[in-house]
Formats: C-alpha cells, structure tokens, sequence
C-alpha cells in the first residue's frame, strides 16, 4: 500500500509520540512503585513503633489479670473445700452419728423402761388426772429425738456452709490507668 508522503510523516509524529508517551507512563509506573514501597516500610514501621507496644501491653495486662483471677478462683475453692470438709461434713457425721445412736438406744429395753418411766412421770406431772396408759410412748419420744437432733445439725451445717466469710470473698482491684504515649 502506497501513502503519500504528508500521512507518512504524520504516522512518524504519531509513531514519536506514541513511543514518548509510553516511556513517560513506565517513568510514572516506576515512581508509583517507589511510592508503594515506602509507603509499606512506614506503615511497618508505625506498626512496630506504635500498634505492637500497644497490642502487647494489652495482651500483657489481661494475662496477668486472667492469671490472677485463675488463682484467686482457686484459693476460693480450697477453701470452700477445706471448710466442707472440715466443718459441714463433721457436723452431719455428728447429727448421723447422734439419730443412729438413738436408734440403738431405743432398741435396749432397759432404755424403753426408763424412757416410759420418764415419760409417765412427765406426763403425770402435766396432767392432773392420770389417764390410762394406751400404750408406749417410747416411739413418739424417739421420732421427736430424731426430728429435734437431724434439725439442729442440719440447720447447724447450713449455717457453717452460708455464713458470711471475709475470707470468701475477694476485693476488686482498682484497674491502673492506660498512659497513652505521646506523638
């Protein structure tokens, strides 16, 4: 194909400024990548000068504060441990140990013979005219002594177990103040 000569020269002109065009956009691609890659060594920078300090102390005083808490929780239970162990497991040991041996006793007949003698002579003494005896009264003065020393030991075990303790209880720690650096 022939051109005439004026649209070879343009095409010359259009080839120069195509080819200086595409030499100025690598130059400007060049200097956005210089930008980019300092623009990462700042924020590395800032990251390690100003966010990691700040995320390790955080991280730092919540650890020592679930730490603390941790122990604190522990000793609470220990104690709570000792205490049942040592307080309200003796007492409902003793309120067993006590209805048991009623039991035993109101299964010896020289118990029966002196309860119901001490039962007549109660109830004499509150009656004024004596009534004929329908029966024994050992088994009602057997539940009532079963009822009176199962409630005293359970009430004394509820008592061991919920009293107020100064012990028990842990005070809260006025948190310290956040300093914040300065720029």
């Amino acid at each position: 194909m022939s051109l005439s000569r004026k649209r070879r020269k343009a095409l010359e002109r259009l080839k120069g400024t195509a080819e200086d065009l595409w030499v100025d956009q690598q130059a400007v691609l060049d200097r956005a990548n210089a930008i980019l890659r300092e623009a990462g060594k700042q924020a590395s920078y800032l990251a390690d000068e100003e966010v990691k300090p700040r995320v390790k102390s955080a991280v730092d005083t919540g650890a020592v504060a679930l730490s603390k808490r941790a122990a604190d929780v522990k000793v609470a239970g220990e104690t709570v441990k000792h205490r049942f162990t040592t307080e309200v497991l003796p007492a409902l040991a003793g309120t067993i140990g006590s209805a048991a041996a009623v039991l035993q006793a109101s299964n010896n007949p020289e118990f029966v013979k002196q309860a119901g003698a001490k039962v007549s002579k109660a109830s004499k003494a509150l009656q004024p005219a004596p009534k004929p005896s329908a029966g024994s009264k050992v088994g009602l003065v057997f539940v009532i002594s079963l009822g009176v020393v199962t409630a005293v030991g359970l009430g004394y075990a509820l008592w061991q177990t919920f009293r107020a303790d100064d012990e028990l209880w842990i005070a809260d720690e006025d948190p310290e103040p956040e300093t914040s650096p300065e720029s």
